[in-house]
């Protein structure tokens, strides 16, 4: 039940966020590369690859509100067992950002709220876990100018987050979250 009123919420939340008026509305698709912080899950999977949908908005002067999506997946083996393993990891978030230095390089700050949906399956059992964590993001992006009208509203975003989510999925707690270095590609309205 609750999971349907988080899906819904964000649902919600993109289309009001695509009917308000259009302009300063920005919509990116991106990668990131993922640095878990616990060392277990980083022996167990390794590092790897996340993408991302991030829809934005201006709501005030240089302040922005946004709802992202992410996710993660990898194969690997158990510690111990040796046994194949595999982990999903689905952060959703509502974040708000400031943008400053408008110049040639808009920089940027912010933080929210995920929730990340957690999901680890190998030939022992399967465990789940969905929990409310946080996000810290910075970055900059870069308008790019074009002879086509299109062009002029496509831009290229560079960022780096630091995710925090504490989870118990089975026995044992650990943080599902991490730093990841990334880039992503979007228009501008």
């Amino acid at each position: 039940m609750g999971m349907k009123r988080i899906i819904i919420s964000v649902i919600a939340l993109i289309f009001l966020l695509t009917n308000l008026y259009a302009q300063d509305f920005r919509i990116e698709i991106g990668g990131s590369y993922f640095y878990p912080l616990e060392t277990a899950f980083r022996e167990i999977y390794g590092k790897g690859i996340i993408i991302g949908l991030d829809i934005g908005k201006k709501i005030w002067k240089n302040m922005e509100i946004h709802v992202e999506a992410n996710y993660f997946t990898k194969k690997g083996e158990l510690t111990f067992t040796k046994e194949k393993t595999r982990v999903k990891i689905l952060p959703l978030g509502t974040h708000l950002r400031y943008i400053f230095l408008k110049n040639i390089l808009h920089l940027y700050a912010g933080a929210g709220l995920t929730y990340t949906l957690f999901e680890e399956k190998n030939p022992i059992g399967r465990v789940r876990e969905n929990k409310l964590g946080y996000k810290i993001k910075i970055g900059g992006f870069k308008r790019i100018k074009g002879f086509k009208k299109i062009l002029k509203q496509f831009i290229i975003d560079v960022h780096m987050n630091y995710h925090y989510c504490k989870m118990k999925p089975a026995e044992i707690q650990f943080n599902a979250g991490g730093f990841d270095l990334g880039v992503s590609f979007g228009f501008e309205f």
